[in-house]
Parts: structure tokens; sequence; C-alpha cells
């Protein structure tokens, strides 16, 4: 890496940017902890152990609607497995905007306040939705970027639930 390169990535990351620090397939998530609508602080790290879907959203994605459909069938279907389902809304920042979106669509699973600047780069939260499945063993299987079709959404779901076997 040239000097002024070198300078200019220091500039950027001051604090430094690990790989780690991105969510990977293959890696553990980026950890988290976040406010749901009533105030109540949600950890990732509390969830690992449990297959664990992560979407990121906002109030105007209409590519969203759809994924909540699949979502909500997920919560459904799972029902009564440690399948846990967290959505996190990128443009809130405290309850209002989350209890709108839970009310418009009817969710329901925990929605978080992700306006959070460490969490949107360690997650490279560009636009949405962003879906991320994750292994009991806290490592990331899937992550779809955008949209993600039915029949994967449900093979990823199937998959990791069954534990990384293909049901």
């Amino acid at each position: 890496m040239t000097p002024n390169l070198l300078l200019l990535a220091m500039l950027a990351f001051p604090g430094g940017v690990a790989a780690q620090d991105v969510a990977e397939v293959g890696q553990p998530p980026p950890p988290f902890a976040l406010p749901d609508e009533h105030g109540e602080v949600h950890a990732l790290a509390d969830l690992i152990g449990q297959p664990i879907i992560l979407y990121f959203t906002h109030n105007m994605c209409h590519y969203c609607t759809q994924v909540i459909a699949f979502l909500k069938r997920a919560h459904a279907e799972y029902e009564g497995t440690d399948l846990a389902i967290v959505t996190i809304n990128v443009w809130a920042d405290d309850g209002r905007l989350i209890s709108r979106y839970k009310e418009a669509y009817g969710l329901p699973f925990d929605m978080l306040a992700g306006k959070d600047p460490d969490l949107l780069r360690n997650y490279e939260v560009n636009y949405v939705p962003i879906i991320i499945f994750v292994e009991r063993d806290g490592t990331i299987r899937y992550l779809y970027e955008h949209y993600v079709l039915q029949e994967d959404f449900e093979r990823s779901v199937a998959e990791i639930v069954a534990g990384g076997l293909t049901p």
C-alpha cells in the first residue's frame, strides 16, 4: 500500500476495521445491543445457540413487504422451536417508527431500532432488505442482499433450524 493510500485508510477508519467487524458468511455476525419499541435492549449475544434470522429494513421499503410475508410464514411454521427472528429498522432511533411498522404489518416478532452508525457499517447496510441466517454455532450461513427468492428463504430457514443439515 502506498503511503498516501495508507494515510487515507487511517483517516477513513481511525480505529481500524478488522475483517471480523463486517458481516460475512462463515464468520460470527458483529455483536449489537439495540432497543425495541419499549426501550428494552436486546443483545445478539443472548441469542447465540439458536438459529437466528436477522432482517434489516425500514418503513419505506417496498420489496420488504414480500420478505415480511416470508418471515411471518416462517414464524408460524417454526412456532414452538427456538428459531429467533429479529427485524431491525435502520431508520428508527426510538420506538415511534418501530411501533408504526409493527402495527402496519402485524409483526409477531421483535423489531429493534437500528439507526446506529456502527451497526450500519458492520453489516454494510447501504440498502434494504438484507436478510442474514445465523447457525446455532453463531456463524453466518447465508447473507442475502436486496432480495431473496421464496424457495431460497425457505431452504435457508430449514437448514439453520435443522442445525445445518438439509432436512
